[in-house]
């Protein structure tokens, strides 16, 4: 038995309605595609900090953060951990520039945006260091874009 001639244009306009749908879909995750941010350039197992920025880190981690953190980074009663799994699982597949900016507009907790950009990055360092990260031959770059390159990743 052949469909009633009322229902062949409304299955005709749920085919276009689909094809019509479709296009879209595909447009908007092309234009979202175009629009994420490229891969970082280099990993932060490259050796991207000095000894002696670390040592600026520490001085500074010790007198912003170790009040909530704790001395050896391992978290408070509020504030997690800064090393080993809860550090890669928060920071890991992300960049320097996100660890720099998150600590530079979010802590401390009772005063976020207190803390230059650069002992932020001089804090990251620390952090880097106290992860495992091997230190390098130069200091962390003070331009986001360029630390937005530096991946942090649990392996090498």
């Amino acid at each position: 038995m052949s469909a009633s001639p009322g229902v062949r244009p409304v299955r005709a306009a749920a085919a276009i309605a689909a094809a019509l749908f479709a296009a879209t879909l595909t447009l908007s995750i092309r234009a979202a595609a175009a629009q994420a941010p490229p891969p970082a350039a280099r990993s932060a197992w490259a050796g991207v900090f000095d000894k002696a920025q670390v040592e600026r880190g520490r001085t500074a981690y010790e007198a912003q953060c170790a009040r909530c953190h704790g001395e050896t980074l391992g978290g408070g009663e509020n504030s997690p951990a800064l090393v080993d799994d809860v550090f890669f699982t928060f920071w890991g597949g992300k960049t320097v520039g996100d660890l720099v900016e998150y600590t530079r507009t979010t802590m401390p907790s009772d005063g976020p945006g207190k803390i230059s950009r650069k002992r932020c990055i001089d804090i990251a360092a620390y952090l880097l260091s106290s992860n495992g990260f091997p230190a390098g031959e130069q200091e962390l770059p003070v331009e986001l874009d360029a630390l937005n390159q530096i991946a942090i990743t649990r392996t090498k």
